[in-house]
């Protein structure tokens, strides 16, 4: 099982903008990977909603949170977006959650590759609702595993 609150201060550590718009990880068990950021005036745009950028920062989120989750040599490997494409749906009007869904399988799928080749690509679909259940924005981001950092 994963610390969510461990993990949760390590990334607002690492990235200082998840601090300053109040991400929160929710869920990150049984292939369900969840996070939120709160409706707030770090968060708002001139018109009152949530602002474009902080929705494709939280949908984007996941794939670090996934990565996270199943990597079994984190000091090896590290994961970086090469993509991400934002469909939006409607008004963020409240805080809004994303939901992405990666199985165990495909963590040990990710992890067998990574040891054969030194490299593992995947694309993930996030979710983003309202408080209401209405979807805001879909993201699709594709991700880039490898040992970036020598």
């Amino acid at each position: 099982m994963m610390d969510l609150v461990a993990f949760e201060a390590g990334a607002k550590k690492n990235c200082p903008i998840y601090e300053f718009l109040g991400l929160s990880v929710l869920e990150a068990e049984n292939g369900v990977f969840k996070a939120t950021i709160p409706n707030s005036k770090e968060a708002g745009n001139h018109i009152g909603i949530m602002h474009a950028g902080v929705l494709f920062s939280l949908g984007e989120f996941l794939g670090g949170l996934i990565t996270a989750r199943y990597l079994d040599n984190p000091r090896k490997f590290q994961p970086v977006v090469r993509d991400l494409k934002i469909d939006f749906k409607a008004p963020a009007m409240t805080d809004i959650t994303a939901t992405a869904y990666f199985s165990a399988e495909q963590g040990v799928e990710m992890n067998a590759k990574l040891e054969e080749t030194g490299r593992y690509d995947f694309q993930q679909k996030a979710v983003l609702t309202d408080t209401n259940g209405t979807v805001v924005a879909e993201t699709l981001g594709s991700y880039a595993l490898r040992n970036f950092m020598g």
